[in-house]
Formats: structure tokens, C-alpha cells, sequence
């Protein structure tokens, strides 16, 4: 686990930083596991989700607004406040998913889960340990058990969304639902789009005002 990062890499090459002490910054290793790269970024935000909303009173609603942005942002209130990134060797004898979340600390534009939480007295260590045992918990989920429960924390299925594609491609239409591979599937003008890598924005939809 860092204490601080400065130069820390996101998707699509993106710099991820924290101040010292403030965040919980630490890449998880997953060694001869069952899963492959994509179960087990989904067996870490899973648990993510659900290590977060343990810091929360249950009573109130602010945990139910700890969601995901597909495919790995970690969103408060629709504002991302983590993230992950997951490598691999080519026969994926070990997996390194790495995970960035805010906690006491955020630029501008991001949240912070301090801001939120009601359990004010907590350290980067106390939601990694957390999060551990949440994820000795997902692990044992069979496939159709993890997609599920994936798909239940989830905020972008459902909304209108606008997707850059690594070529360059802008796809715009509505997030329909995710294949058991973890590709999101998009509607738009009668065509449906299977999204494998992409960077997706929530957009406001004029059903919602």
C-alpha cells in the first residue's frame, strides 16, 4: 500500500494523484486464481462498493449513492472518487489489480469519502482490511453469482451515455445492459454496440428533470 502518489497511471494513460497519507492507494495481487483479468476487477469493485458503504450510517441514503461507472470508476453521489486498473502476465498466472480511492483527500473535481461517511475515525489501513475481507467473500462467487452483483452496483446501465472508443470513435445512446464477458451493451438509432474498452460519460437525460 503507497502513502502518497504523484505519478500514479489510470486508464488510457491518465495520472492519478494523493497527498500523502490521505488516500488508499494499493495494487492487489491475485495469484493462480480461477478468474481471469476482467472477474477479478469485477471481484475488487464489488467489494470496493460494498467496503465503502460499511463506513456509512445503513439507516441513511447515502450508501446506496456508492456506485460504479462502468467499466472501473468508483462514483459518490455520481462523482467519481476511485478508480482501478488491472494488469496481467500473458498467461495471467498472476493478476495486479491496482485501486485508488479517495478518502481524505480529492482535486476539485473528484469527491472524497469523508465527505460522506458516517464513520468519521477511520485510515486508509481500516478500509483496505475492509475491503479484503469483502473480497475473500466475492471470490467464492461462481460466475452468474459475480456478474449479478456486479450489475446491481452499477450506475451506468440504464442511462444515456456517450462512449470515446480507444480509435477515436464517439458512440452516444443508452447503456442497455452488460454481457456475462463484462462488455456494456449501447443502444443508439436501432443499432447496438458492444463496447469492450471505451471512455464513458454519464449525460443528463431529459427523463430525469
Amino acid at each position: 500500500m503507497a502513502d502518497n502518489q504523484t505519478a500514479g497511471r489510470g486508464r488510457l494513460d491518465r495520472t492519478w494523484e494523493a497527498k500523502s497519507g490521505a488516500n488508499l492507494l494499493v495494487s492487489l495481487l491475485f495469484r493462480n486464481s480461477n478468474c481471469d483479468v476482467s472477474m477479478c476487477q469485477r471481484v475488487v469493485a464489488v467489494s470496493a462498493v460494498r467496503a465503502c458503504r460499511i463506513f456509512f450510517d445503513e439507516t441513511e441514503k447515502n450508501s446506496a449513492s456508492v456506485k460504479l461507472k462502468w467499466p472501473n470508476d468508483l462514483l459518490l453521489n455520481e462523482k467519481k472518487f476511485g478508480g482501478m486498473l488491472s494488469v496481467a502476465d500473458p498467461e495471467q498466472t498472476f493478476i495486479v489489480v491496482g485501486i485508488g480511492i479517495n478518502i481524505a483527500w480529492a482535486p476539485d473535481y473528484a469527491a472524497k469519502l469523508k465527505d460522506f461517511a458516517t464513520v468519521k475515525s477511520f485510515s486508509p489501513a481500516d478500509l483496505l482490511n475492509v475491503m479484503i475481507e469483502q473480497i475473500d467473500i466475492s471470490e467464492k462467487y461462481s460466475k452468474d453469482r459475480l456478474h449479478d452483483e456486479y450489475v446491481s452496483v452499477l450506475s451506468t446501465l440504464g442511462k444515456l451515455v456517450r462512449v470515446e472508443l480507444t480509435n477515436g470513435k464517439i458512440v452516444t445512446g443508452r447503456a442497455a445492459s452488460l454481457e456475462p464477458n463484462g462488455r456494456l451493451v449501447v443502444e443508439a438509432e436501432n443499432e447496438r454496440h458492444l463496447i469492450d474498452t471505451g471512455d464513458v460519460v454519464h449525460l443528463r437525460d431529459a427523463n430525469d428533470e
